[in-house]
């Protein structure tokens, strides 16, 4: 089963809970599909886990982005972890699929990374996930 990790910001987002719900639905669309998805923040979140070390975080998301097989990463909310976990992706040629809201402004760097398969820009956080789902369906094949 493919492997699938879903980077998005967590450290001052505008919204947390509903941020954090928009991720785990991401998930769930890729466990739809017959893909494994891991979402960092069931796992290291700054809140829920504030006696995980830094360097454990770094080691621990690292290691999930280096395994996986697909990098799903939100752009809506600026991000370093973001921004590094894109790096690794693409240093390992792993493929990656950009999301965000359609009229938002997003750097080009990320946008140009060679292994971004597909850049979904939706008008809500449905439209966002049946487009990837869309995708994700493509991708399997």
């Amino acid at each position: 089963m493919s492997k699938v990790y879903v980077s998005g910001a967590l450290t001052d987002v505008e919204n947390p809970i509903k941020t954090k719900g928009f991720y785990e639905k991401i998930g769930l669309v890729c466990e739809e599909v017959g893909l494994q998805a891991y979402v960092p923040h069931l796992h290291t979140d700054p809140v829920n886990n504030p006696d995980i070390t830094p360097r454990e975080v770094f080691d621990k998301d690292k290691h999930q982005v280096s395994i996986s097989d697909l990098v799903i990463a939100y752009l809506g909310s600026l991000s370093f972890g973001v921004g590094m976990e894109l790096a690794y992706a693409e240093n390992n040629q792993i493929p990656i699929i950009l999301l965000y809201e359609a009229g938002k402004q997003i750097s080009r760097f990320p946008r140009g990374i060679p292994t971004v398969i597909a850049e979904i820009k939706f008008h809500d956080y449905e439209d966002g996930l049946n487009q990837l789902k869309n995708v994700l369906l493509k991708w399997k094949q």
